[in-house]
């Protein structure tokens, strides 16, 4: 373009946006914008936000055939998005094409747009300035300087109506709020006329607002119009807030209290003071209501001699009387402030603290607890906490008590009478306490149980207990003489409730109960103690001898159950050995493993017969013949003695049946065998036989008590030097052995002893002739039907098929934890094994799914299977559990299922037993 051309067109420009004038100046603007630069349209509009993004309103829009109304359009796609807030922008072809959603551009067929921002004074983006084209544009730098000349005059007037908004706004809301606040509002001028009053004046003073308008009087006040007044203006005037309070009057004559508040504002540009004032009547009643109360309460609280502590509902120390102070020594200003306890010892204070909750929701408390003081000296004191309003807000009021008195006379008083009740209560003797006229006051348990009266029965009467009618003036004189301070004792013929005749030794002496003199009768029952000096030795011998076989039995068990672990352990590795592949191509190896399971085998019945001896319980008998039985046996037995010792056996198999345990037969004959062998010093001969005996009448050499009957009779002859009559008279104690120390324990013949007479049996030991010793177990006969005894094949088995699971194993027995861990891996399962009970809690407790099942021994340090299964079970009662013992006790099947337990394995473990159990349960 021209040069005069551009500069006709910026003075056109500039001529238009110093011309507009008037209400509808964008308009205007738009119309001289589009005709200078011959555009299709011109709009100025503004940017405001909306849910969906940012919209254009347009201000003033002109077209080719005059002004168009304004209306909205989204931002974000039109090109006016990449101008507002950015910079000019000019397409000068295809605008349209660019902006197919641009629903107006498409529809006007628009070639060229150019776009200028529009911004605040502050540098704010607030609108844009736009104009289209159908023709394209090619002039770029006269059409930005045109809008740009354009833009300064649109942001000028948008500037300019948004402060006419922005006054006409806070005009709006100073006359809304002056006249809707319920406080009183006079706005008064720089020489203190009324300019101005809000209903809530009228209201309060009574008079109306053109009563005041203009006036310079204190409408409300009875004082005219004074230097402190005016001089508090003046300052407000100046800028400061004032306050003041002063006594009012309405219209109406009526008296009140007002607090007035002074603000400075600026008023249609000239300074004035806005007074608000309120009634404060009722505040100021209260306030004194307030005092009062607060000095009684302070009257009452310092006068009061227990201790008080007021605590807020955060259990802060509010305040403290001078009796706190006394007794605790802390002065009120160390205390006050603190939200923990003080005086009290620490572990009391999580009492304390729920005690106060309870308190703040309306209820009284109380507790004992000590009050340590600043010097340390404790005191008991007893704590009421009662809630109370203090100003407004909910406390507790702690009341604290010294009772260390009281304490020490109740705990004194309940210590005598402890000691009283104690001692009265447990006396062997019969006890009877009467009062000063002789009524019978109390009894013990002793004297109901030896006279055969209820304590009601002797409580009712006067009667004197153990004295037969006859006595009874010998009884009154001795119970006033114990009366008076003097002590008898003496024995007397009694006679019980039934008539049952007894001796009683009877003392009485004088005591101090309750403080009255009493008589204390303490009766002694002497029959059993006269009776007893008579079979004293025979019971003597009686005690030695269960003593004796007790011993016995606690230390066999001792030994089989840590022998029985051992076992376990050894037949475990036999079985894991025997299903290795070499043992399959080995025959020999195979018979050698098969024979020591064997072994194994019958150490391990032994074992539990030992435990079943060891712990007072019956064996499990069957019936059998004893005849086979002992044939059996000897085949073991030949085993453990020299070749230089010759054994001969007479077996009679007609009518031997009896009922006892097999395990227990080769015990017997086992220890009776060792026993002779050592007497022959191991050479000589031993006879082994069993005869039907069906009438027999003797006396036995153990319990020594006579029997008779029909019975099976085992003997065992030896060729030995026999046994010395001192010796035959303590050979059956538990650890009594001849022989030399390291030999023999003492416990073959105890052993015998007990087995023989659990079944019912005896024991005869006579002299051989012309030498040795003949002992003869004798064992009652049995009529039941002897099964057919099959022999017992053991067969070394291929590996099983493979299971599969996560077991966790638990016995405090290592080499058995271990052995089971190798075998249950042996078997394709995760094994773990643990050997104490807590660990394996703790590792199941931290993931009680990481297991499938759980093996568990009974008899552990600090717990039991039982309750190991229990504690397992409560974390997941779905969990199989099975229970291993080395014990005999007869475990009943509800007793099991009562502890969630699946199954119960005696030690030690058959492993094809283990294995079907398994089988079924990892299914």
């Amino acid at each position: 373009m021209p040069e005069d051309k551009l500069l006709e067109a910026l003075q056109n420009a500039a001529l238009a946006v110093s011309s507009a004038r008037g209400d509808r100046i964008f308009q205007e603007l738009t119309r001289y914008l589009a005709t200078i630069l011959h555009c299709d349209i011109a709009l100025i509009g503004e940017v405001r936000g909306s849910v969906n993004g940012d919209i254009v309103r347009t201000l003033g829009v002109h077209g080719r055939d005059g002004y168009l109304e304004n209306f909205e359009y989204p931002l974000a796609i039109t090109p006016c998005g990449e101008v507002v807030g950015k910079s000019f922008m000019l397409i000068a072809e295809d605008a349209s094409k660019r902006y197919p959603e641009d629903e107006p551009l498409v529809k006007l067929g628009a070639n060229g747009y150019a776009g200028y921002p529009l911004y605040d004074p502050e540098g704010k983006a607030i609108g844009v300035l736009a104009i289209v084209s159908k023709k394209p544009m090619k002039n770029a730098g006269l059409v930005e300087s045109v809008m740009k000349i354009f833009a300064v005059r649109a942001e000028a007037e948008m500037a300019r109506r948004a402060q006419e908004q922005a006054l006409a706004s806070s005009a709006e809301q100073y006359r809304a709020i002056f006249h809707a606040a319920a406080d009183s509002m006079v706005l008064r001028d720089a020489e203190f006329r009324v300019v101005d009053v809000n209903p809530g004046y009228e209201a309060m003073s009574g008079h109306k607002r053109e009563e005041v308008l203009g006036r310079q009087v204190l409408t409300m006040s009875p004082q005219a119009l004074n230097e402190h007044v005016l001089g508090l203006h003046q300052r407000a005037l100046a800028g400061e807030s004032v306050i003041f309070e002063s006594h009012a009057r309405r219209k109406s004559g009526e008296r009140f209290h007002i607090e007035t508040r002074g603000v400075p504002i600026t008023y249609r540009g000239e300074p004035h003071v806005l007074y608000i004032g309120r009634d404060i009547t009722s505040r100021r009643t209260a306030e004194q209501a307030l005092r009062a109360s607060e000095e009684q309460y302070r009257s009452i609280f310092n006068a009061v001699a227990d201790s008080l502590v007021l605590r807020d509902a955060d259990f802060r120390i509010v305040d403290v009387n001078p009796a706190y102070v006394t007794l605790s020594g802390y002065s009120r200003e160390e205390v006050i402030g603190h939200d923990h306890v003080v005086a009290n010892p620490p572990s009391d204070e999580g009492r304390i603290r729920a005690l106060h909750e309870r308190a703040l929701a309306g209820e009284s408390v109380i507790m004992e607890s000590s009050r340590i003081a600043k010097d340390g000296s404790a005191r008991n004191v007893e704590l009421r906490g009662v809630p109370i309003e203090y100003r407004g807000a909910p406390h507790v009021l702690y009341i604290g008590r010294d009772i260390s008195e009281r304490k020490r006379s109740e705990q004194a008083l309940r210590d005598s009478e402890e000691q009283y009740r104690a001692i009265f209560n447990a006396a062997a003797d019969a006890l009877v306490l009467r009062d000063d006229t002789g009524r019978i006051v109390d009894v013990n348990a002793a004297m109901c149980a030896m006279s055969g009266y209820t304590r009601e029965e002797v409580l009712r009467h006067r009667q004197w207990i153990f004295a037969r009618p006859e006595l009874a003036p010998l009884a009154a004189e001795m119970f006033h003489r114990v009366i008076a301070g003097e002590s008898v004792q003496f024995e007397l013929k009694a006679a019980r409730k039934d008539g049952t005749p007894l001796d009683i030794e009877m003392r009485a002496v004088t005591v101090m109960y309750r403080g009255k003199p009493h008589a204390l009768g303490m009766a002694r029952d002497i029959t059993a103690r006269k009776r007893a000096d008579a079979e004293r030795s025979a019971l003597e011998l009686q005690l030695r001898q269960a003593q004796k076989m007790e011993a016995i039995g606690h230390l066999t068990g001792g030994i089989a159950h840590d022998f029985n672990n051992l076992l376990a352990s050894i037949m475990g590795h036999i079985v894991l050995a025997s299903e290795q592949e070499a043992v399959s191509k080995n025959p020999k190896l195979a018979r050698y493993l098969d024979q020591s399971l064997a072994s194994a085998r019958k150490a391990r019945d032994l074992i539990r017969q030992m435990l079943t001896f060891s712990r007072g319980q019956r064996s499990t008998p069957r019936a059998l013949n004893l005849a086979q039985a002992v044939e059996e046996s000897l085949r073991l037995l030949r085993g453990s003695l020299p070749a230089t010792v010759d054994l001969c056996s007479f077996l009679d198999t007609e009518q031997a049946g009896v009922m006892v345990d097999p395990v227990q037969v080769d015990q017997v004959l086992l220890n009776l065998a060792i026993n002779a062998r050592d007497a022959m010093s191991g050479d000589g001969s031993l006879t082994v036989g069993v005869h039907a005996r069906p009438a027999l009448e003797a006396v036995c050499a153990s319990c020594r008590q006579r029997f008779s009957g029909g019975f099976v009779e085992l003997s065992v002859a030896d060729s030995g030097p026999g046994i010395p009559q001192q010796v035959r008279e303590r050979m059956f104690e538990p650890f009594f052995t001849t022989k030399e120390v390291g030999r023999g324990s003492g416990m073959g013949l105890a052993t015998v002893h007990g087995i023989v007479h659990e079944h019912g049996g005896h024991v005869v030991v006579e002299p051989g002739h012309p030498r040795g010793t003949r002992f003869r177990i004798l064992l009652p006969t049995s009529a039941a039907p002897v099964p057919a005894q099959a022999e017992e094949k053991l067969v070394v088995r291929a590996a099983p098929a493979k299971l599969h699971g996560r077991i966790l194993v638990i016995d405090d027995e290592a080499p058995v934890a271990e052995f089971m861990r190798d075998l249950l891996e042996g078997w394709g399962i995760q094994a773990t094994a643990m050997t104490s009970a807590r660990d394996a809690l703790d590792a199941f407790t931290a993931d009680p799914g990481a297991y499938d099942l759980v093996i568990t021994d009974q008899t552990m340090p600090g717990t039991t299977g039982f309750s190991l299964a229990r504690e397992l079970l409560g974390k997941r009662p779905d969990l199989p559990v099975i229970l291993c013992t080395g014990h005999l006790d007869a475990v009943a099947r509800r007793e099991l299922e009562s502890a969630g337990i699946r199954a119960l394995l005696h030690k030690p473990v058959e492993p094809e037993e283990l294995y079907g159990l398994l089988r079924t349960e990892l299914q």
